[in-house]
C-alpha cells in the first residue's frame, strides 16, 4: 500500500477539519420535540398583555422555543371572533381572540392539542371557527373535528429523520361535547380503542395527548397508571397528560415515559392552588428517543403578572425536587443537575 506523504497527510486533516467547521461536513442533530401544558388568553393573562405588552408574557420563553424542532401545547380554549353564543350550561367558559394565536406564532408552535373540556365551549360553530382560523395560522392541530373519525385523526410531523404520530384525547367533559359518528367535537378517551392506534415502532413514534386526572391534585389515579402503562405497551412512545392544572410525577416505563400532567402554561388563572410548571424537550436520533429534558417553568401568577419564563436557580431546585420526589413514588429516578431534570433512555 503506498504511503501518503506528511505534506499531504497534514492539508488532508486541514482540508477536513476547515469544511466541517465551514459546514460542509456536519456531524447530524438530534431533533428536538418541545411540549408544554395548558394554553387559553383569559383573565390575568390579558391584563399582563395590556399593561406590559402584547408578546410580554412569552418573551422570556422564545430562546427556548428556537432550539426545538417540532413544538406543541394544549390549546385549552375555542379560538372565535366573539360574536358566538358561549356554552350556557358550564360553569367557566374560555374564548380567544384570533389575533391571541399571535403569541403561538411568535413562538412556532407547530401543534396544538384540542381534546379536552373547553375546545366546544361556544358549541359546534365555535369549534369550526377554530379549526378554520388555525388552518389559516398552519398551525396543526388533531383531537377534535367535525365527527368522530376526523376528531380520533392521527396527524403526523416529519423532521430530519424523525416521523411523529399525534393522537389527542380527552376524558374529561359532558358526552353532549364529544364528537360521534355525525356530529363535531372533541375526540373521546378509548383504551380500547387507543391501543389499535400506534404503527410500527421502526417507522415511527407515537405520542399520545390526554386530557384527564383530577384537578389540583398532585397524584395520578391509579387507575391513570394502569391504563398509561397499557398504552405504553401498546406502542405508544410518549403521552402528554393535562387537567390537573399542577404538574404531576414522570414516569418512566419500558421504552416509554408518562408525563401524567405537565401543568398549565400559558393560562391566565391567579388561583391559590397553582404550583411551578413543567415543559419538555424529548431529544431522537432518528425514531429512536435518547433523553428527555425536563423544564421547570414559572407558575405561581398569584401575587404576580403573567410573565412566563424558565425558572432558574435555588427556585427551580426546589420545585424539580418536588417533581423527583412525586416521580420517585412512581418508581423512576431523575437525574436534576443546572435547573434540569433529565430521564435517559436505552437503545
Amino acid at each position: 500500500m503506498k504511503k501518503i506523504s506528511i505534506p499531504i497527510l497534514l492539508f488532508l486533516i486541514f482540508f477536513f477539519l476547515h469544511n466541517t467547521f465551514a459546514g460542509i461536513i456536519e456531524v447530524p442533530r438530534k431533533t428536538r420535540v418541545l411540549a408544554a401544558g395548558d394554553v387559553m388568553f383569559d383573565w390575568g393573562l390579558r391584563e399582563t398583555m395590556k399593561t406590559k405588552g402584547f408578546y410580554s408574557p412569552i418573551l422570556g420563553l422564545k430562546s427556548l422555543f428556537e432550539t426545538a424542532d417540532i413544538r406543541m401545547v394544549n390549546l385549552e380554549t375555542p379560538v372565535t371572533s366573539g360574536n358566538l353564543e358561549p356554552d350556557k350550561i358550564k360553569s367557566y367558559v374560555f374564548n380567544a381572540k384570533p389575533e391571541e394565536l399571535g403569541l403561538l406564532e411568535f413562538l412556532e408552535v407547530d401543534h396544538v392539542f384540542l381534546a379536552n373540556n373547553h375546545s366546544m365551549d361556544y358549541g359546534k360553530e365555535g369549534l369550526e371557527e377554530t379549526m378554520k382560523i388555525l388552518n389559516e395560522k398552519s398551525i396543526g392541530f388533531s383531537g377534535a373535528g367535525a365527527n368522530l373519525d376526523s376528531a380520533y385523526s392521527t396527524r403526523t410531523i416529519q423532521r430530519r429523520d424523525l416521523k411523529l404520530e399525534i393522537t389527542s384525547v380527552s376524558a374529561i367533559g359532558e358526552n353532549r361535547l364529544f364528537a360521534t359518528r355525525s356530529n363535531p367535537g372533541a375526540a373521546p378517551y378509548s383504551l380500547k380503542k387507543l391501543v389499535t392506534f400506534p404503527g410500527s415502532k421502526e417507522e415511527s413514534v407515537s405520542l399520545l395527548s390526554v386530557h384527564w386526572g383530577v384537578e389540583y391534585s398532585p397524584e395520578p389515579t391509579a387507575q391513570q397508571v394502569r391504563d398509561a402503562h397499557k398504552l405504553i405497551d401498546s406502542g405508544f412512545k410518549i403521552i402528554i397528560g393535562h387537567h390537573p392544572h399542577i404538574p404531576q410525577g414522570i414516569e418512566k416505563y419500558g421504552n416509554g415515559v408518562i408525563f401524567y400532567s405537565m401543568g398549565n402554561f400559558i393560562f391566565g388563572s391567579k388561583n391559590q392552588y397553582l404550583n411551578h410548571n413543567l415543559m419538555a424537550i424529548f431529544h431522537f436520533e432518528g425514531n429512536r428517543l435518547i433523553y428527555c429534558e425536563v423544564i421547570p417553568v414559572f407558575g405561581k401568577f398569584q401575587n404576580s403578572q403573567h410573565i412566563i419564563h424558565p425558572l432558574e436557580g435555588e427556585e427551580a431546585d426546589s420545585f424539580l425536587k418536588e417533581i423527583a420526589y412525586l416521580s420517585q413514588k412512581l418508581d423512576t429516578k431523575l437525574t436534576l443537575k443546572n435547573n434540569r431534570a433529565y430521564l435517559f433512555f436505552e437503545d
